[in-house]
This record gives C-alpha cells, structure tokens and sequence, in this order.
C-alpha cells in the first residue's frame, strides 16, 4: 500500500481515537465523584486502552520497529500505571502506580535514545546542553512543588524525586530529539510533524504529573474541580501523541 494511502488511514484513526477518548471525561469525572468506585476504574482503563490501541495501529500501519516496541511496552507500564493509582486511594498503591510510571518513561526515554543512535548516529547522546537543561528543569520543577505550592511530601519525597528526575530526563530526551528531527535530514516520515508530536506529548505529560501532584498531596485543593480536568485532558493528549511518533520513527 501507498505510504500517502498509510497516513491518510492512520490520520483518520488518530482523528476518531481524538475525539472518542474527551467523550469518556464526562462520565469519568463524574463516576469518580466523590471517590474512585468500579466504574470510574471502567472508563478510565478504557481510554487507557485507547491510547495503547492508538500505539498498535501505529506500529502496524507503519513499521514496528525497536523503537515502537520500546515505546509500546512503557505504554503498557503507563497502563498499568493508570490502573494501580485508581484501584485503592493507599499509599502502597500510589507508591507501586508511581513505580510503574517511573518505569514506563524509562522505556520511553530508551526509545529516543535508540532512535537518536540510529538516525544520528554521528551525533552524542549526552550533551552539555542537554545536563544544563536537564538540571535547570528539575531544580525548576522542585522549586515550584516544594516552595510556590508550598507542598509537604514528608515520606513521599524521595519516590516522587525519583520519578520527578525520571521524567524530566524524558522530556529533556523528547523535546532534544525532536529539535534534532526536525532540522536534521533523516528517513523521518514527515519531520516537522513528528517533532510537534513528540514535544506536545512530552510537555503535555509533564503538565499532567505536575497538575497530579497539586492534587494529590496538596491541602485544601478542590479534588474534582477544574485542575482535575486539565490534569486528565493532558494526560492522555500526552499518551496519544507519543504514540503517534511510532507510525513515523521507523528505526
């Protein structure tokens, strides 16, 4: 089949998956009202199916690669990420949802080095710009959790420095990768789109665990209000066009 063919089908699947997954949020946020029960749980996993099922199609419309399968399985911890944290409100769950994040963007960042390596591979991994933003990020990050918010993690500090470092060195890989494609020839399908994709989707996650921590561990912030929306709306925007990226990076 044409490649044109290809990306006109996959375009109209990604665009039905767009629109399909907002249409659960309603009835999510409401079921989760006042606490998670069975069905909130339901229609969460659903849209996480979604976003796994987006990252398939991807693989299979286009090429599933090493890269696709590396991106593919830290979806699938993200899966399960999403399930653990849902299931019991514990501290315990939260720790082993987190656990299972922290491990999913390890993939992820794993899936950009490799594709680094391959389509560049005249090119170092490790950069002084990229430590300098690396460190920036993450003391910003802190700063604004532990000083702006005022947030108290006590016990909860060191698993959520871990995976704040996890994920910043996620984003720092995405956005650099990104950067690269798009102004570095490659065998890329599309360049400039597949770098949007991939910084959005890197941005976007990282809005969303911010916005996650806020709600979780900071007093007297409404549960259910509207920073739980922007935190579920980002999230899985965020999983959608990482997934995406797997149609487009055939390495």
């Amino acid at each position: 089949m044409d490649d044109k063919l290809y990306f006109v089908i996959f375009g109209i699947i990604l665009a039905v998956m767009a629109v399909v997954i907002p249409f659960f949020f309603p009835f999510f946020l409401k079921a989760e009202t006042p606490k998670p029960c069975k069905k909130s749980l339901i229609l969460k996993q659903t849209c996480s199916t979604i976003f796994l099922a987006n990252a398939l199609i991807a693989g299979l419309v286009g090429d599933f690669t090493r890269y696709a399968a590396l991106m593919f399985v830290g979806l699938c911890f993200s899966w399960l990420g999403d399930y653990l944290l849902h299931v019991n409100p514990g501290q315990g769950f939260f720790v082993a949802g987190l656990s299972s994040f922290l491990v999913g963007h390890i993939f992820y960042t794993a899936a950009y080095c490799k594709a680094f390596r391959v389509l560049f591979p005249w090119a170092s991994i490790v950069t002084v710009p990229k430590i300098i933003a690396y460190i920036v990020i993450l003391a910003a990050a802190m700063f604004c959790t532990l000083f702006v918010e005022k947030i108290s993690l006590g016990k909860m500090f060191v698993p959520c420095f871990l995976y704040a470092a996890t994920i910043t060195a996620m984003a720092v890989e995405a956005f650099s990768l990104a950067i690269t494609i798009m102004t570095t020839p490659s065998n890329v399908k599309d360049p400039i789109f597949t770098g949007i994709m991939l910084m959005l989707g890197a941005a976007l996650f990282v809005i969303s665990d911010y916005t996650l921590s806020i709600l979780t561990f900071k007093k007297g912030v409404k549960k259910h209000g509207a920073l739980r929306q922007v935190n579920i709306w980002t999230y899985f925007y965020a999983q959608l066009f990482l997934g995406v990226s797997i149609y487009f990076i055939s390495t």
